[in-house]
């Protein structure tokens, strides 16, 4: 059963990154210079090259944004690998979401010298544009946060 787990843990790593980095060429190829409005007033998708980390922050930093995110993968691979009978099912997506978005932002840092973003809410909300690793990162930091702080709920009762 564990062998399983690590195989479907192992085929959503690599389908995510597959996927982010399928929508970014898509989007290189065919949206480079333009936009399209998938719902109007709400999502556009718009090509930007980003050459900070994430949502824009810290521009023209690329050598340091690739060794910040080796590390970091680096890391969170030993601890989804060593510990994974210490973590529970949700940590361990948590983690496969984070690894995922890292490694396919660190691809377009090594290969491209940016980040390719696209996704564009700006019509609704004023909000730096991002991609689909961004939002991997994202909700796998959320999950590990939610799982934090039920543990330290846990551990008062």
């Amino acid at each position: 059963m564990k062998n399983n787990k690590n195989i479907l843990f192992g085929g959503l790593l690599i389908a995510l990154i597959g996927i982010d980095q399928l929508a970014k060429l898509i989007v290189s190829k065919q949206i480079y210079n333009s936009y399209i409005v998938v719902i109007k007033n709400m999502l556009n998708l718009t090509y930007i090259e980003n050459t900070g980390g994430a949502y824009g922050i810290g521009n023209n930093n690329l050598l340091v944004f690739i060794i910040g995110n080796f590390i970091l993968i680096a890391i969170l691979i030993y601890i989804l690998t060593k510990k994974r009978n210490e973590l529970n099912i949700i940590m361990k997506y948590a983690l496969v979401l984070i690894i995922s978005g890292g490694c396919g932002n660190l691809i377009d840092r090594i290969f491209r010298g940016f980040v390719v973003d696209y996704i564009d809410i700006n019509p609704i909300i004023k909000f730096p544009m991002f991609n689909l690793a961004d939002i991997c990162i994202t909700c796998g930091v959320g999950l590990v946060a939610i799982c934090l702080i039920k543990d330290c709920i846990m551990e008062k009762e």
